[in-house]
């Protein structure tokens, strides 16, 4: 406890760990649920703004009159999906707060956000932390600058109070987790300085910190919620540390106006040009939505990409759009109990894994070209620390049916009628997905299950119900299921939820560890001794790259494609959005870092309708 501190402050090759889950999207807007998040993210694939048939600039834009309550050459106005809640921002309730709507982007600041479109690191609320040599003490350093909206000091203190409210709290989201199980108490020698006491080596809290797609970790100012019971107070308006504020919630019209907040304590650092930021629910018609992208009422969202594709066609002038992957590649769950078959043996899954055909999928099923997932996570510069191309071209992720007929040959040989048998049983394997039928995860799972039949392995395909599909996969009452994980900071956070300790007999739920029921010992041992190192190190490395085979040789999940939405932005108010040319930032407007791209923002000068 008393080794002198280690910086940790760098550019940290990390994606976000904690689950997410998704919701509905309307015109191209998504939000960000209670306990995940949407991760409706478009990506690096290739998209033009380019008409195919009539030049940029060859029409006018007709601006109509947008319906918000603020001067719109001074408002910066963003689609998204339908609101429900709008008189309270408690995000530690069930329906507390409404996400999406401009609270965690805005209003809401994190200690630390890291930009996923670049792999940078950015200290904001806080100016660095630290860990002492066995990571049992994580120490942060607050901005001594930092305030509320309401003036107040942000302080240590705050920080204190939130993770002691929460530690051991189960019944608040945000509560228990590692706050439970790692933290023994945090001391404030100072107002800048708050450090945590572990009960055992950490070196992955600071992640609960950060804000990758949204900071999980909502500072609460003590002044206000010291006397308030967490479980009913609604906090409306909210007082945060953001550059805006709540003006005020239309709900006839499904709005949320944030205005600038005048005396923000970091303004020499972030000064928006826009005086307001409404998120307004759109149009349910996709139709009349894109409609009033077209006329310029929203600078952001409101459109689908079949319509962008009209509006590219037709010369309209106005019109960025941008790239980002989702945080969620695409992916196959193989079920590796012994007790479903064949589908546990390694050979098998490789055999699969050989008819799966990524290009073909990538060009053909998503609505925009994506490329072939290979690692267990999204293709981002901040993830290409834990890549090793040796290992990945050792085995190599091929579409190649005469590869697979030669381990189906020896696992599963025809018998006399032709048929694939193992264990003196028929192969037919059950293929799941909560997709609907009309869907991208049902088309990826039939491309699979009709390339299958080719080489004798015949599947029945199922769309299931979410509560129907969530029973049966938590169960293992499946072969192969066609989804997506949750995503990491680093891989040993993917990893730990592997280990065999957490594999669940079929028919019992695997409350979302280990649900393809993995079992490896040598993987076990690897994760174990990662499981108390830093990711960095020069210890970690052998041991990432150990695992890292292991996955290429078991395959335990079997990555498919990056999955890729444009981000839409409209240049008749505004200028300055991230292109693929420059993206500088993630172009996610629900993302907690938007408010950088909204830094970034000109005014054109264009005046709206009287």
């Amino acid at each position: 406890m008393n080794d002198a501190p280690r910086p940790q402050f760098e550019n940290v090759a990390d994606v976000l760990r904690h689950q997410m889950s998704r919701r509905s999207v309307v015109g191209g807007g998504a939000a960000m649920g209670l306990t995940g998040l949407l991760a409706a993210c478009s990506g690096s694939g290739s998209y033009s703004d380019k008409p195919a048939d009539k030049p940029a600039g060859t029409r006018s834009v007709q601006i109509g009159k947008a319906n918000i309550p603020t001067p719109r050459d001074q408002t910066v106005v963003i689609g998204q999906v339908e609101y429900n809640v709008f008189d309270s921002f408690n995000t530690m309730i069930p329906n507390g707060w409404q996400s999406g709507a401009g609270f965690e982007s805005v209003c809401r600041e994190a200690m630390f956000y890291l930009n996923l479109a670049s792999g940078e690191l950015k200290p904001w609320l806080c100016t660095g932390y630290e860990y002492n040599a066995d990571h049992t003490e994580l120490t942060f350093k607050f901005d001594p600058k930092a305030k509320w909206s309401d003036g107040k000091p942000l302080t240590a203190n705050d920080f204190k109070f939130t993770v002691l409210l929460l530690k051991d709290r189960k019944d608040l989201f945000g509560g228990g987790g590692d706050l439970a199980e790692f933290v023994q108490s945090v001391e404030v020698p100072d107002a800048q300085t708050a450090v945590m006491k572990l009960k055992k080596p950490g070196p992955r809290m600071h992640y609960n910190f950060v804000a990758a797609i949204a900071s999980a970790f909502d500072i609460l100012p003590e002044h206000i919620w010291k006397t308030q019971d967490p479980t009913k107070f609604k906090e409306n308006p909210p007082t945060r540390s953001g550059p805006y504020k709540l003006k005020q919630t239309i709900r006839s019209q499904r709005m949320f106006v944030w205005e600038k907040n005048p005396d923000y304590w970091a303004k020499e650092q972030l000064d928006p040009a826009p005086q307001y930021v409404v998120y307004q629910s759109t149009a349910k018609q996709l139709d009349s939505a894109a409609l009033a992208f077209e006329r310029a009422e929203f600078d952001v969202g409101s459109i689908d990409e079949q319509h962008a594709k009209q509006l590219r066609n037709t010369g309209y002038p106005a019109m960025v759009t941008t790239q980002f992957h989702d945080p969620n590649p695409r992916i196959i769950w193989p079920n590796c109990d012994p007790a479903r078959g064949v589908i546990a043996e390694p050979k098998m899954r490789q055999a699969i894994n050989y008819m799966i055909d990524r290009e073909k999928i990538g060009t053909s099923i998503w609505p925009v070209k994506v490329p072939p997932a290979i690692y267990p996570w999204a293709d981002y510069p901040s993830n290409d620390a834990w890549k090793n191309d040796e290992l990945a071209e050792k085995y190599k992720f091929e579409y190649s049916p005469d590869k697979a007929n030669a381990l189906l040959d020896e696992i599963a040989p025809k018998n006399a009628a032709g048929k694939r048998t193992y264990k003196g049983k028929e192969v037919n394997l059950e293929f799941i997905t909560a997709s609907p039928v009309d869907g991208p995860e049902y088309a990826i799972a039939n491309v699979i299950k009709t390339d299958l039949a080719k080489v004798g392995v015949p599947a029945t395909l199922r769309s299931l119900s979410g509560p129907v599909h969530s029973e049966k996969f938590q169960r293992g009452e499946f072969d192969l299921d066609s989804n997506w994980d949750g995503i990491s900071f680093d891989p040993q956070q993917l990893y730990t939820n592997w280990t065999s300790d957490k594999a669940q007999p079929i028919g019992k739920n695997a409350a979302d560890k280990n649900k393809q029921r993995f079992k490896n010992p040598e993987f076990d041992a690897v994760s174990a001794k990662l499981a108390v190192l830093d990711p960095k190190s020069a210890e970690a490395k052998p041991l990432l790259d150990q695992a890292l085979e292991i996955y290429f040789q078991q395959l335990p999940q079997m990555p498919v494609i990056q999955t890729g939405y444009p981000s839409y932005f409209n240049t008749s108010f505004w200028t300055g959005w991230p292109t693929d040319e420059d993206l500088y930032q993630v172009p996610l407007n629900w993302w907690s870092h938007f408010i950088f791209v909204l830094g970034r923002l000109k005014a054109t000068g264009q005046k709206g309708p009287a």
